[in-house]
This record gives C-alpha cells, sequence and structure tokens, in this order.
C-alpha cells in the first residue's frame, strides 16, 4: 500500500493506537499530520522521530471536543497542504467509569463528546479538504465493546462507540456521491494505559475467550486501519471492521 503524495490526519496520535496508526502510514510514504489531546510533549516526540526519518509532519494539538480546535486544525492542514486524503478519527477514550444509577450527567456527556462527537467536528471541519484530496478516506475508531454486551462501568463508552458505528454508516452513505469513502476499524481489548478499563484487569477473562489467545498491541489496528484507508480497499465504505482476535466467535 503506497500513499506516497498522500496526507493523512490521525487525530489521537501522540499515544497508542492512534501512535502506531500514524507509524504505518509513514513507513507507507504519507505526509502526516498529528494530533494530541493536550500532549504536546508526545506529539513532538513522535514528529522528531518521523522527521528523522524524512517524513513530512505537522504538528496539531487541543481538545477536539471544543469546535474551535478541528476548525483551527483544519484551517492549518489547508495552509500547509492545501488537502487532505485520509482522516482517522482515532482520539477518544473512556475516562469515567460508573455504573448508570450513579452516573452524573456531565460524566455521561464528556464520554459521548470525546468519543462521538470529536468525530463529528472533525469530519466536518475535514470535509472541504477530503474534497481536493485524491484518497478521500475516512476511517473512524469504534470498540467491539458493543458487540459483547459492554463492560462493567462502562454503560457511557458502550453507547457512544455503538453511537460511531451509526455514525460511520450514515456519513458513509451521505459522502459517497463525492466519492469520499467512511469505514470504521473495532478494536478488541487493547493494551494501553490511557483509560481505566486497561488490558491487565482483563486480561484472564479476555484472552480465555479469545480464540487468538491474547489481547492486541496498538500495531494490530495499523495495518487494518491503512488497509481501509487506501485503494486496495476502493470499494469498502459504511463497515465496520472488528479487530479483535476473533473474540466475536465466542458470543
Amino acid at each position: 500500500m503506497d500513499f506516497t503524495g498522500q496526507t493523512v490526519l490521525v487525530t489521537g496520535s501522540a499515544s497508542g493506537i492512534g501512535r502506531a496508526i500514524a507509524l504505518r502510514f509513514a513507513k507507507a510514504g504519507a505526509t502526516l499530520v498529528l494530533h494530541g489531546m493536550n500532549e504536546q510533549a508526545k506529539t513532538a516526540d513522535l514528529a522528531a522521530e518521523l522527521q528523522a526519518q524524512g517524513v513530512i509532519t505537522l504538528e496539531t494539538d487541543g481538545d477536539l471536543t471544543d469546535p474551535a480546535v478541528p476548525a483551527a486544525i483544519a484551517a492549518q492542514v489547508a495552509d500547509r497542504f492545501g488537502k487532505l486524503d485520509v482522516l482517522v478519527n482515532c482520539a477518544g477514550a473512556s475516562p469515567l467509569k460508573s455504573s448508570l444509577e450513579a452516573m452524573p450527567l456531565e460524566n455521561w456527556n464528556r464520554v459521548i463528546a470525546i468519543n462521538v462527537t470529536t468525530q463529528m467536528l472533525m469530519s466536518q471541519a475535514a470535509l472541504p479538504l477530503l474534497r481536493k484530496g485524491a484518497g478521500k478516506a475516512v476511517v473512524n475508531i469504534s470498540s467491539s465493546v458493543t458487540r459483547v454486551g459492554g463492560v462493567p462501568g462502562g454503560i457511557a463508552y458502550t453507547a457512544a462507540k455503538g453511537a460511531v458505528d451509526s455514525f460511520t454508516r450514515a456519513l458513509a452513505r451521505e459522502w459517497a456521491p463525492e466519492g469520499i469513502r467512511v469505514n470504521a476499524v473495532a478494536p478488541g481489548l487493547v493494551e494501553s494505559d490511557f483509560h481505566p478499563f486497561s488490558a491487565k484487569d482483563h486480561y484472564g477473562s479476555v484472552t480465555a475467550f479469545t480464540p487468538l489467545g491474547r489481547i492486541g498491541e496498538p500495531e494490530d489496528l495499523a495495518g487494518p486501519v491503512v488497509f481501509m484507508a487506501s485503494a486496495e480497499a476502493a470499494w469498502i465504505t459504511g463497515e465496520v471492521l472488528e479487530v479483535t482476535g476473533g473474540l466475536r466467535l465466542s458470543f
């Protein structure tokens, strides 16, 4: 898969899955627009690593739930590159664990905002740039949690990722006449310290139900995301690709 000459924006690329995705796109020849959710130091470290390999990068930062931030990122991309070929909406988290009974409304709203509203705002801001690009692909990061009944304390996160799936399909239909493909990748449990549902908490239970016998690593998601954005997937849109080690087979 060759992304030479293409500009790719990966939100949430300062760490975890987003970082692995950015590295894989860079390996495929892409110009990278990096983004961190108030993680300037990590974003700068990744940019330096990529630039040392000859990769062209643009660093961006900020809370994407603020509509001004996606708009500002789009303006930076327009000024520097004039177009965008691929948008990967990876920024997201499950920062607040709670049962529905105990959940304050502000906690619910925050989880929905950081996982769903960010994708809507960034996609909206990026549309004029995607129209000018050659790749014309959007990949949203969802979660397999919607297919296995959720996790304890994760009702808001489960609802948010279910909304991502629906948003992906609806946007795919809306943007198809413009030749813009929209898909999602839904990871299983992936090793990460970014949210409280860490892989270590569930390692035994998840591996017991996973045919491939292990939890995921961020790098396991990078290849599928790059494929869904590539010309090889030119006739795929509105799909949610599960990358779980076979977890769904146990349910």
